[in-house]
Formats: structure tokens, C-alpha cells, sequence
């Protein structure tokens, strides 16, 4: 491999430099296994890391050269795998990547494997999850490394963000993790004002435990939204062209107060929340419950909560319908999509 060294000078430059032999030997073992690992892309990955060093360095240089190492072993797999580089297919892993190790050198520099890993595997994660917004968890995250007491604190609180940012299927396990967190840390985690005391946030996390739509800075603020009917989104698409997993228009059940739509032959997991919409694979099991929770559901598209009705006509004439109390799903014989209404009153 060309000396990378040249065309940089400063920390990143000058750690290659004294590790030239074992990086040369590194990439030569890499390439001889990943035969798509293209050299010159390589190296500009390499110049792009650039800022990431600088950061370190300037928070402790003496850690300079495990920075360095990690960086190139984690680079070499991402480069390997096509996601970051010049030639990457997800070039918004490679960019974020980067912009939130240079965000976080206290955390990188005191374990810096830990963190290059822990930050590319969780990127990389993210961009598989149709619907993840990779730049709004890395804000997030970048928000949180100047809070955190220590890397653990940190990756934890980073799936409380994972979550805000769209996986909707992590939200159990992020709203527990939201009661353990340090209050600062949990409500910068929610995109709230780290000032939120221990009991707004006690607030918070028992209304998000019971109402999928709660808007944390709403809870947080203590007002009271009226509830209404709200048509929230489309999910699903058709498989062949390339939008979603259905094959065959899907119809919709609930299993354990989970919602399963299912092509007939295949089924996934609905997990839908204020933050976002995931569709999750799951065994096609027989007999998924079309149960009937507080919003009901008519054929002529008739919503109806109680004594509230609101009609949406792109419903009528569902092939078939499920609701809990907060939720409804209902799906149509014309469309490989599945429309979604909310209980909420925080305006979406």
C-alpha cells in the first residue's frame, strides 16, 4: 500500500508513519480475502479520518496511536463491506461515522475499539432498519457524549436515541433503560432539555409506558393534550418493487397485543410509536387475534373512538382490521400497504 502519510501531516500522519510496516501488513492480509477492497479508495477513507485523530489528540495525545490502530482495523471491515469510503453503498454510515467519533474524543480516547466498533456496528444497524434516521441519532448522540460519565453510560443511553430515531422495535427495552439512565442523560436521550428533573422524567417514562403516542416534551411540560382521532401513516409496500415486504396485499391481526401483518406467506411485526414505524419478521403462526380495542373500525372508513368519529375514505371496504387501545391497523385488497390511526392529541 502507497504511504498514506504523504499527503497529511499531523497526528494521523505521523501514527501511520510509525506504523507503516504492521498497517502495510494489515491491508495486504485484508485485500488477500476481500479481493473488492480497492487501494486507492482506501486511502482516502483514511485521509477522511483525519479530523477524528485530531480530536483525540487534542484530548490526549498519548492515546493517539491505539485511536489510530482502531480506526484502521474498523475502517479495512467497513471498506470490506462497501460502507464507508468513496465507494461505499451506504455513504451516510460512512459520513456519520465519522462526524460523531470526532464529536466524542473523551469517550474514544478512553476506549478506543470499544467505541469505533460499538459506533459502526450501530450505524450499520441502523441504515439495515427501513424507516432509521442515521442522522438524527447521531445528533443525538454527539448531544450525549458531552454528558456521559463513561462509555457504558453512553452506548446505553445511544439505544434510548436508537429508538427516537426510528427503530421502533426497541421501544420496551428503551423506555426501561430511560428509568435507570441518570435523568440528564435519559432526557437528552429524548431530545429533552438535560436541566428535566428526576421527576418530570419519572412522568415521562410512566406515560410512554402506556401510550405509544406520547410526545416526550409534551409529558415532560406537564400540559394536558386533548385526545383525538389522528390518521398517522401508510407502512408496507410491495416486494417486487423494491418499497416494502409484501408480495400479495397483506391483512392484519394482533398476537400477543403485537400487531402481524402477513402476505399469506410470509409475517412481520408491526411496532409502530410517535418516533417511528418498524416491520419486523416473524413466524407465520396461524390465528393471530383481529382484536378490538377502543378505536373501532367501519366499512365506510369511519373511525370511531368512543363518541369521537372521524372518517377517512382511503379505509373503506377493509379487507380486514385491528386495534388496540391506542392503535388501529387496517389493510384493503387494492393495496400492498397498511394504513395506521392513532389515539393522540399531540398533533401529528
Amino acid at each position: 500500500m502507497e504511504d498514506v502519510s504523504e499527503p497529511l501531516a499531523g497526528p494521523l500522519a505521523e501514527a501511520l508513519a510509525r506504523g507503516r510496516g504492521a498497517y502495510n501488513a494489515r491491508f495486504a492480509i485484508a485485500r488477500r480475502s476481500t479481493p473488492g477492497l480497492e487501494e486507492h479508495a482506501f486511502l482516502e477513507l483514511l485521509r477522511g479520518l483525519d479530523g477524528i485523530v485530531r480530536a483525540a489528540h487534542a484530548h490526549d495525545a498519548a492515546v493517539v496511536d491505539r485511536v489510530t490502530e482502531a480506526l484502521f482495523d474498523a475502517a479495512l471491515q467497513l471498506a470490506g463491506q462497501g460502507l464507508a469510503g468513496p465507494l461505499a453503498r451506504t455513504p451516510e454510515v460512512d459520513a456519520c461515522w465519522r462526524t460523531l467519533l470526532e464529536a466524542a474524543p473523551r469517550l474514544l480516547c478512553a476506549a478506543p475499539r470499544r467505541v469505533v466498533a460499538a459506533t459502526a456496528n450501530a450505524l450499520t444497524s441502523l441504515s439495515a432498519c427501513r424507516g432509521a434516521r442515521l442522522a438524527d441519532w447521531t445528533r443525538g448522540m454527539a448531544a450525549l457524549a458531552t454528558r456521559a460519565p463513561d462509555v457504558d453510560a453512553w452506548l446505553e443511553a445511544g439505544k434510548v436515541a436508537a429508538w427516537r430515531a426510528g427503530m421502533a422495535h426497541a421501544r420496551a427495552g428503551a423506555i426501561a433503560l430511560c428509568a435507570r439512565l441518570p435523568p440528564d442523560l435519559a432526557a437528552l436521550a429524548l431530545d429533552l432539555d438535560a436541566s428535566t428533573g428526576a421527576e418530570a422524567m419519572a412522568r415521562v417514562v410512566e406515560r410512554l409506558e402506556g401510550d405509544p403516542w406520547a410526545w416526550p416534551a409534551y409529558v415532560a411540560s406537564g400540559q394536558d393534550v386533548p385526545v383525538g382521532i389522528k390518521y398517522i401513516t401508510l407502512v408496507g409496500g410491495f416486494r417486487g418493487f423494491g418499497t416494502g415486504p409484501f408480495l400479495a396485499p397483506p391483512r392484519v391481526g394482533l398476537r400477543d397485543g403485537v400487531f402481524v401483518l402477513s402476505d399469506g406467506e410470509r409475517a412481520w411485526e408491526l411496532h409502530i410509536d410517535f418516533f417511528g414505524a418498524t416491520l419486523v419478521p416473524c413466524a407465520p403462526e396461524p390465528g393471530a387475534a383481529h382484536a378490538q380495542g377502543a378505536l373501532v373500525l367501519g366499512d365506510d372508513g369511519e373511525v370511531r373512538l368512543g363518541e369521537q368519529r372521524r372518517t377517512f375514505p382511503g379505509m373503506a371496504s377493509p379487507t380486514s382490521w385491528a386495534s388496540t387501545d391506542t392503535t388501529l391497523v387496517a389493510t384493503r385488497g387494492i393495496s400492498h400497504r397498511a394504513a395506521v390511526v392513532a389515539r393522540s392529541g399531540y398533533g401529528l
